[in-house]
């Protein structure tokens, strides 16, 4: 009887249990078309710049059988339908705002696409635009990852980036509006471009003034007409030269980019008027139209490009994407594969809303998703739209954080992979130039030289680390009373109402290391090696290397030792020779040190006595 109370006891404790997580499950699942989503577990949260959030979730996903086929690639078990898969998934909330920009971003050469990472895209965004510092990135569109195309490693689909078309044929699209609305994105709309590609001229503050539309591709003119000519590809991948004549020639084009016979990106300066064989990364004008060839001369910028008509027209910064997973709230995808996945959508108040989720890691607890299941995760964080990008081991999140470039999500190829083109969140900031001078081990200063206030109003520039803001006078602030070797992020400010507002980019200093120091040494032998043992204090690990000196010998000090094989002689005349490095931007330097305590081992003690009182005997004779 005893035993049977105590099985039941041990029965409704475990269905109060089950009970009671299902109720707590209950509450947080969100469902749709029959896939289910919920979080466990918020493990990493960033509250980044200009109110965008970052944070990495811990979660579990299930779908039905009709909506999925598998595990996950790379998972030896069998789909269960309905079970819960344990789901890695990071999050970017980025409110809608016109201080923000969203925009695609590629490290495209003059004549072709090129693939690199998330990371690079970064680097090279913030070089060609210096007046936007990135908060975060994700990995972009679908792309010819195997360069089987024509024109290898493009994107699926458009790529447009500030209003420069460098790819406009595409299926799918989604516009970025950047104009801080409640409806900031144009998606799953009809794609249309113009029927006819445009001529633009460039003042010399790089600014458009003048648009004609081109009539003719690699045809003469007529009579009113402009003509464009650009070299293409053959079937067997290689440039068709071709000949233009009095045309307006760019001979060194910043981009000459022809992905098809109807797609063509061409951006740089005229060159010459004349006769011209057309090659890879050059491009030309042919006019016909007297105010056309009026507005032409060498020396022009120029640039001819597809521009978007219809629903998108007027967007400056479109991708391509896979499938529309979400739209008006109802699931809209087919993919039934788990994989990685990096999706974006957007909530009803205009919060536009990027996640990745991470996958083929099934032993870490990452299986990836289905279409069903990233439409009940993008629906958990808030999303009534969403499409799909690229993912697989293309899927990446990076996110700026005290100072530095970090990968948020575990990419399943064990490395940042070489994508087309990301996606870029960043925000305008005055063009600062900023270095660290006088770096110490408990202060250091920042020098500041506006360059341009690139449209932002202040008077006072302001710098601050930690808790501590300070105004720049005559392009200096300095810190003090700091910890040695730490790192620290600095960050620009303007104030506004009393109120310190951060211009959302930053810099990293590490005050300067401890200067290293030798305790003493102990000398002994070990068989016939005489062994100097070292004792450093070196606690911010600033030595580079150590030698020890015994009159013209010496040996390195590798882990506190160093050895001298076979050693005779005097032991006198010995130092020590430190190289080191306190980062405090004076580089290597080294020091010699004779002044220390010598511990000597018996051995050596009677053989140094012995040594001595030889040489004297030997001197008493002589």
């Amino acid at each position: 009887m005893r035993m049977l109370r105590k099985i039941s006891s041990a029965l409704i404790i475990i269905l109060l249990t089950i009970f009671i997580n299902v109720n707590i499950f209950a509450s947080d699942v969100t469902e749709i078309n029959g896939a289910r989503y919920y979080v466990e577990e918020e493990i990493i949260r960033n509250e980044l710049s200009k109110g965008v959030i970052q944070h990495t979730d811990i979660s579990y996903s299930s779908a039905k059988e009709c909506t999925s086929t598998a595990a996950g690639l790379g998972s030896t078990e069998t789909f269960v339908p309905d079970k819960y898969y344990p789901q890695q998934v990071n999050v970017l909330e980025i409110p809608s705002s016109n201080e923000i920009k969203i925009t695609p971003w590629a490290n495209i050469n003059s004549a072709g696409w090129t693939l690199s990472t998330v990371r690079s895209m970064i680097i090279d965004y913030e070089r060609d635009n210096p007046g936007y510092k990135v908060i975060a990135a994700v990995n972009g569109d679908f792309f010819d990852i195997n360069g089987n195309n024509n024109f290898p490693y493009t994107p699926n689909g458009v790529h447009v980036s500030d209003g420069n078309f460098y790819k406009s044929s595409s299926t799918r699209t989604v516009g970025f509006k950047n104009d801080g609305s409640s409806d900031p994105l144009v998606g799953n709309e009809t794609f249309t471009r113009t029927e006819k590609m445009i001529l633009a001229i460039f003042n010399e503050e790089n600014e458009v003034i003048r648009e004609f539309t081109i009539d003719n591709i690699n045809n003469n003119p007529q009579d009113g007409e402009i003509s464009l000519y650009y070299a293409n590809k053959d079937a067997n991948k290689k440039i068709v030269p071709i000949d233009v004549e009095d045309g307006y020639v760019v001979e060194g084009a910043e981009f000459a980019l022809p992905h098809s016979n109807n797609d063509f990106y061409g951006l740089g300066k005229i060159s010459k008027k004349g006769n011209a064989t057309l090659g890879a990364g050059q491009f030309a004008i042919v006019s016909k139209n007297p105010i056309v060839t009026q507005a032409l001369s060498v020396g022009l910028k120029i640039r001819v490009q597809y521009e978007f008509s219809g629903d998108y027209k007027n967007i400056k910064d479109a991708i391509g994407v896979g499938e529309t997973i979400l739209y008006n709230r109802e699931y809209t995808g087919a993919d039934k594969n788990r994989h990685p996945r990096t999706m974006i959508g957007v909530k009803e108040d205009g919060t536009i809303i990027m996640t990745v989720v991470d996958g083929r890691q099934s032993d870490k607890g990452m299986y990836g998703a289905t279409s069903a299941e990233m439409a009940a995760i993008l629906s958990h964080y808030g999303a009534v739209e969403g499409y799909n990008l690229d993912g697989g081991g293309s899927s990446t999140m990076i996110i700026v954080n005290d100072g530095e470039l970090q990968v948020m999500n575990s990419p399943s190829d064990g490395r940042e992979r070489s994508d087309s083109n990301c996606l870029i969140i960043s925000v305008k900031v005055p063009i600062i130039e900023h270095s660290v001078s006088n770096v110490s081990e408990s202060s250091f200063t920042i020098n500041t030289n506006i360059i341009d206030k690139n449209g932002f109003e202040f008077d006072k520039l302001y710098v601050g680390i930690e808790d501590e803001i300070k105004e720049v006078i005559n392009g200096n602030a300095s810190f003090t009373n700091l910890n040695h070797n730490q790192k620290y992020v600095y960050q620009f400010y303007r104030q506004i109402n009393g109120e310190f507002i951060d211009f959302g980019f930053e810099g990293v200093v590490y005050t300067a290391k401890t200067m290293p120091e030798i305790n003493y040494i102990n000398i002994y032998y070990n068989n016939k090696t005489l062994v100097v043992e070292v004792d450093m204090n070196n606690p911010d690990e600033a030595i580079k290397k150590c030698l020890v000196y015994i009159g013209d010998k010496y040996a390195a000090v590798n882990n506190g030792r160093a050895n001298f094989y076979n050693f005779q002689g005097s032991i006198e005349n010995i130092k020590v020779e430190l190289t080191y490095d306190l980062n405090d931007g004076n580089g290597q330097k080294k020091k010699e040190i004779t002044n220390f305590r010598i511990h000597l081992g018996i051995d050596l003690f009677l053989d140094i006595a012995i040594h001595k009182i030889n040489v004297k005997i030997t001197n008493i004779y002589n």
